[in-house]
């Protein structure tokens, strides 16, 4: 039996919720039916230890090898960085990744190899490298953020948009907002959930995390502007003053990082919050925690908040949009508005009301996720459609 060529294109396997997401898929597929090959744009990531052996890893060349293809590349480069700069100074509002695709495409190689299904498995450059670039029979877009929030254009979007066959939205709220930006391709539309493998998370949250003997606090997530860490940062000012004996963990890294530790000694609570850094196993600091706390301006899905859930974990979320597909208020988790002090009386709450916090611990461990079969099975049947 032949096998069906497959790509999948994504950023890079650093920590984030694309990143688990499709760590999580590769190892359910059926390799005897798919040959699959991986593009890493940025090699390094913690995950990418994790990338079953059957999936062949091709790295992103992006000029061809000459001298010619390499100094066009290098001034395409030097133009990017040019109006990165450009845009910052006049305000101009346009996301890196669309700066970088328009700076450089006509010097990026197209790919050689075609494919029967190419997939690119975040937003920006993977999906314009798909859409230009890649030979496919098939061609399938994952979203996994609120695009239109995280800065991308509709305009610009639209054009690359059009050379998919699918677009996979990673929550129904995700694809409700996805058909009302791009009414065009709303029949193109699917929601396929993030995978989360419930026994995998379980077993890897054995592993050693540090204990501090108080109530301890924790949230997963990249270290950038819509995960919300300022409004975490404000929450910890407002229980310090109240006297709360806490430490609060930030796991993970990203370009916010220096700010926010400026900010953690402007408000004086290096006591209080620890920048843990990337880890590329997150779940014992979940499991060890007494609550987790997802802060975010917006979300896709929230992954983490979903292996909170499987951890049985009391979690506090902000009310971005999605959250409503994965808690509901009052019953397996607390919603609350986006502000430190909203976030802070939730937490006080919970510390203080011990019947509420068992209820929400009882009722989540009566919680089945099924992600690694029912998504799974989307993914082959969208494959062999």
């Amino acid at each position: 039996m032949n096998k069906r060529s497959i790509l999948f294109v994504i950023d890079s396997l650093n920590c984030g919720g694309a990143e688990k997401s499709l760590i999580s898929l590769l190892p359910l597929l059926d390799f005897d039916k798919y040959s699959i090959d991986l593009m890493i744009i940025s090699r390094g990531g913690t995950f990418e230890k994790y990338i079953p052996p059957e999936v062949n890893i091709i790295n992103f060349t992006p000029h061809k090898d000459n001298i010619f293809s390499f100094i066009l590349f290098k001034i395409c480069l030097l133009i990017f960085s040019i109006k990165i700069r450009l845009n910052s100074i006049f305000g101009i509002k346009r996301h890196g990744a669309e700066t970088y695709w328009t700076c450089t495409k006509h010097a990026i190689t197209t790919l050689n190899n075609k494919y029967d299904i190419a997939i690119a498995y975040q937003q920006g450059f993977p999906t314009y490298y798909i859409a230009q670039k890649v030979c496919a029979t098939k061609k399938i877009a994952w979203i996994n953020a609120d695009i239109t929030l995280a800065g991308y254009r509709k305009p610009f979007n639209r054009q690359h948009y059009q050379h998919f066959d699918h677009i996979v939205s990673v929550s129904d709220s995700l694809k409700n907002l996805i058909a009302k930006e791009y009414a065009e391709v709303k029949h193109k539309i699917a929601t396929i959930y993030d995978i989360l493998n419930a026994s995998l998370i379980r077993e890897m949250a054995q592993a050693y995390a540090p204990s501090y003997g108080k109530t301890t606090l924790t949230t997963v997530a990249r270290l950038a502007k819509p995960k919300g860490h300022f409004l975490a940062i404000e929450a910890a000012k407002i229980l310090k003053e109240k006297g709360i004996d806490f430490i609060w963990q930030f796991v993970g890294d990203g370009p916010l990082r220096a700010s926010i530790e400026e900010k953690i000694c402007e408000m004086g609570l290096q006591q209080h919050i620890i920048l843990l850094g990337e880890q590329s196993n997150p779940y014992p600091y979940i499991k060890n925690c007494d609550i987790y706390i997802q802060p975010s301006i917006f979300e896709g899905f929230g992954l983490t908040i979903g292996e909170a859930k499987i951890l049985h974990k009391p979690i506090i979320s902000t009310n971005f949009d999605v959250v409503y597909n994965q808690l509901t208020d009052e019953v397996n988790g607390l919603i609350v508005n986006m502000t430190g002090k909203d976030i802070a009386n939730a937490i006080i709450r919970l510390i203080n009301d011990a019947e509420l916090k068992s209820r929400f611990i009882k009722n989540l461990s009566q919680e089945t996720n099924s992600t690694a079969i029912t998504e799974a099975n989307k993914v082959m049947h969208l494959f062999d459609a």
